[in-house]
């Protein structure tokens, strides 16, 4: 997979929801979700338990869709 098409689903120790940060950002003070989320790295959590954040959701499923060749329930023929 190319950079920035891939994410680590996080737990943030600010609002206690499951965002997508992109996978392989480096750690810094600050990491950012897909959401534009921000929270201390040492604030984030490995796990996948919690409440996942609606937009961090939409936004990644729009970029799979992307991926895919298009919004999901379009037709190829018209």
């Amino acid at each position: 997979m190319r950079a920035g098409h891939s994410w680590n689903w996080r737990l943030s120790g600010y609002d206690d929801r499951v965002h997508a940060f992109p996978a392989g950002e480096r750690p810094a003070s600050f990491v950012e979700a897909v959401c534009a989320h921000t929270v201390p790295f040492g604030r984030v959590a490995r796990t996948h338990t919690g409440a996942r954040c609606l937009s961090c959701l939409l936004i990644v499923g729009d970029r799979l869709a992307e991926r895919a060749g298009g919004p999901l329930g379009t037709s190829a023929v018209d």
